[in-house]
Order: structure tokens, then C-alpha cells, then sequence
């Protein structure tokens, strides 16, 4: 097995992220070394396979070969058999069946050249055999040692395979650790916002209450000469004025001062400020990781703040960078009038997450034609998505259903 580093504890989601980034190379360099050891395993499968057939194919003519040489034994006992039992052709016979010199002769050769003809043919025969029967053994030797490397072969890609299966869990558990450091680190974000926020509220009131003290106290000095009445229309004057500079302040006061139209004019500019994201992928990515923790919506609702299905956050999130795409992922919605459909003419399709940019849309599902689950790249091997579980940050190599591909949409 091949080792991997143990991952720290309280670990921050940088350095998570950093380990979980090397994890991802050394899986993919395990995957080409799987893919390898069993390319190479029914290679030599394959050479036991021919090994086998050439022995089938070796046996056969063996057989062959020994039928042929047991019928020429068999001709020429038969021969031999039948000579012995008449006594043979002597050389009287011959010479008195002649009809002249020259037949004579020709009669010897013929049974000279008879009796080699039969046993050349034997000794042939006998060579080939042999010869069949030794390259039968080297092929048989052969395949013994091919099969020894089959079985070498075997144990090397179940070896690597078994390694890639470690290291492929040990990022699925670094992707856990990841996604609970970046949860936890935007919990104590906003936790701190709020905080702040508070504080800012607190030291608001306070100083409202503090004019307001000063204000009464202003009025209240300058009453002592007028007449009661006198004295309860100036405090209800005061009052009325007080009231008039605070809706001044807040924005909505047409005649009040130029301070009161200044604080109207800053607090929209904050409110603007704290509600945009900028423009571009980049604010895309900051639009969607503002959601994180957001609930699955199973009604196909895109609400910030309260749920969102998978398209309707990607397509929220590039509402917020100033991007205008089609809110639905699917091809069913027509080419032109989906997500993956713009993201094919778009140029820039991969099926390989390795090649994904941050801002790529990534689909999964049975084929372009039926995909079932949308989410965003946002680099560093990471992407966002809306899953049943909320929106929340993952390894691009997610693997729920069957990864289609991906690619860019703007």
C-alpha cells in the first residue's frame, strides 16, 4: 500500500486545501499506473492465449504425423509380411521374367528404388515427428513462463489498483475536512460580522440617546421666560423639529438639512456596498459562496438566503456577477434555453475535471442529453453546489451519479 500523510488536527482550510491538492495528483498518477498494470496484464494474457493455441495447433500436426508414420509401418510390415510368406521375388525370377537386358535392369531399380522409397518416407516421418515433439516442449515451456508473468502482472495491478482505492478514500475524507473548515470558518466570519454589527448598534443607540439628552436639556434652558403655553408649543416645536431631522437623517425628509441628505446618500451607498458582490467570475463565485449552508430547495425555488435547487443556484450566483444565463440545466429546456446547452456552443468542453477553470459549469448524469445535477467550479479542485444537503463546497471529483463533463458558459 502506499502511505499518505496523516492530516492535522484544527488544521486550517488552506493547508487543508493544500494537502488535499497533492492527494488529487498522486491519485491521478495511481490511476495511470492502474490503467498501466492492467494494459500490460491483458497484453500478456493475450500471449498465453496464442501460446495455448500454438500448442493446440503443434498437437494436432503431432497427431497427424503419427497416423502417417503408423500407416507406413503398417504398408511396409504388410510388405515385408507378404514377401516372407511367398518367399519374396528372387533374382531368378526377375532375370527369367525379363524380356530382354534393358527390362531386367529396369526391374531391379524399380525394386531397389521401392524398398528405399518406403523406408526414406519412414525417416521422414520420424524427423517431423521428433521435430513437432520438441517445439511442443518449447512452447509448453513458454507458456509456463508466460503464465509466470501473468501472475506477477496480476499482483503488481491489484497492488496499485488497492493503493489508488486508499488514496482515492483519503480525499474523500481531506473534501469532508475541507468543506467542515470552510464551514466552520464562515460561521465565525459572520459570527464576527454580527458581532460588529452589534456593537456598531449599540454605540448608535447611545449616541442617539445622548443627542436626544442634549437636545431636551437645550430646550428645557431656553423655556423659563415664556408662558406655560408658550413653554408647550416650543417644546412641541422642538419636538416636531427633532423628528423632522430624524427623518432627514434617514433619507426620506425632502427639505432636511445637508447633513440629514448626506447620511441618507451614505447609508445607500452602504447598503449597496454590503450587498454586491462587484462583477465578473469572481463575483460569481463570492455571490455563491455567500449562500453556503443554504438549504436544498426540492420545489426547484432560487431564494437567497432560504433555498436553492442546483441550477437555481448557479444561475442566482451569475445573476450577481451581472451575467444573464438560462435558468434551467437540462437539454430538455431547449438548446438555446439551457445551461448545458450554451456551455456546448460555447467552446471549451472537457470531460476531464483536471482541465476545469473556476467559473465552469460541471454536469452530471447519463449524457448531455439527460444530465440530472448541475454545480460551479470555483478552482483549486473545489466546486460549489446545492446538494440535498444545502449548499456546500466539495472536491470536483464529486461522485454522485456519473460525471458528463463541463466547461465555461460566458
Amino acid at each position: 500500500m502506499v502511505g499518505h500523510p496523516a492530516t492535522a488536527h484544527a488544521a486550517s482550510s488552506t493547508e487543508l486545501q493544500a494537502q488535499l491538492d497533492a492527494a488529487l495528483v498522486k491519485v491521478e498518477d495511481l490511476r495511470q499506473q492502474t490503467s498501466a498494470a492492467f494494459d500490460q496484464l491483458e497484453s500478456l494474457q493475450g500471449q498465453v492465449e496464442d501460446t495455448k493455441a500454438q500448442i493446440a495447433e503443434t498437437e494436432s500436426k503431432i497427431q497427424e504425423t503419427q497416423a502417417e508414420l503408423t500407416d507406413a509401418r503398417g504398408t511396409l510390415a504388410e510388405r515385408v509380411s507378404a514377401n516372407y510368406k511367398t518367399g519374396g521375388v528372387s533374382f531368378v525370377e526377375i532375370l527369367l521374367g525379363s524380356t530382354s537386358f534393358e527390362d531386367f535392369v529396369s526391374r531391379i531399380g524399380y525394386a531397389n528404388r521401392f524398398a528405399e522409397s518406403d523406408a526414406e518416407f519412414i525417416d521422414r516421418v520420424k524427423t517431423l515427428e521428433a521435430q513437432l515433439n520438441e517445439s511442443k516442449g518449447a512452447l509448453e515451456l513458454q507458456q509456463q513462463q508466460q503464465e509466470e508473468l501473468v501472475d506477477q502482472a496480476q499482483a503488481k495491478a491489484t497492488q496499485v489498483q488497492a493503493s489508488q482505492q486508499e488514496y482515492e478514500a483519503y480525499v474523500d475524507s481531506l473534501s469532508a475536512e475541507v468543506q467542515e473548515a470552510l464551514k466552520k470558518e464562515e460561521e465565525e466570519r459572520r459570527a464576527e460580522e454580527q458581532r460588529k454589527a452589534e456593537e456598531a448598534a449599540a454605540a448608535a443607540a447611545a449616541q442617539q440617546a445622548a443627542e436626544a439628552s442634549s437636545s431636551a436639556s437645550s430646550n428645557g434652558g431656553g423655556s423659563p421666560s415664556s408662558s406655560g403655553g408658550s413653554s408647550a408649543g416650543s417644546s412641541s416645536s422642538g419636538s416636531a423639529s427633532s423628528g423632522g431631522s430624524g427623518s432627514s437623517s434617514g433619507g426620506s425628509g425632502s427639505s432636511g438639512s445637508s447633513s440629514g441628505s448626506g447620511s441618507s446618500s451614505s447609508g445607500g451607498s452602504s447598503s449597496g456596498s454590503s450587498a454586491g458582490y462587484g462583477s465578473g467570475i469572481s463575483a460569481v463565485i463570492a455571490a455563491a459562496k455567500s449562500q453556503l449552508g443554504v438549504s436544498y430547495s426540492y420545489s426547484g425555488s432560487a431564494i437567497a438566503n432560504q433555498e436553492f435547487d442546483c441550477s437555481g443556484l448557479v444561475w442566482w450566483a451569475y445573476q450577481q456577477g451581472g451575467y444573464s444565463i438560462p435558468r434551467g440545466q437540462r437539454m430538455s429546456n431547449g438548446r438555446g434555453n439551457s445551461m448545458i446547452g450554451w456551455v456546448l456552443d460555447r467552446g471549451g468542453w472537457t470531460t476531464n475535471q483536471a482541465n476545469l477553470k473556476a467559473g465552469d459549469l460541471m454536469f452530471w448524469g447519463s449524457g448531455v442529453n439527460s444530465t440530472t445535477h448541475v454545480g460551479m467550479c470555483i478552482g483549486n479542485g473545489q466546486m460549489i453546489h446545492s446538494n440535498y444537503g444545502g449548499v456546500e463546497i466539495t472536491s470536483v471529483y464529486y461522485s454522485s451519479g456519473s460525471f458528463v463533463g463541463g466547461g465555461p458558459i460566458v
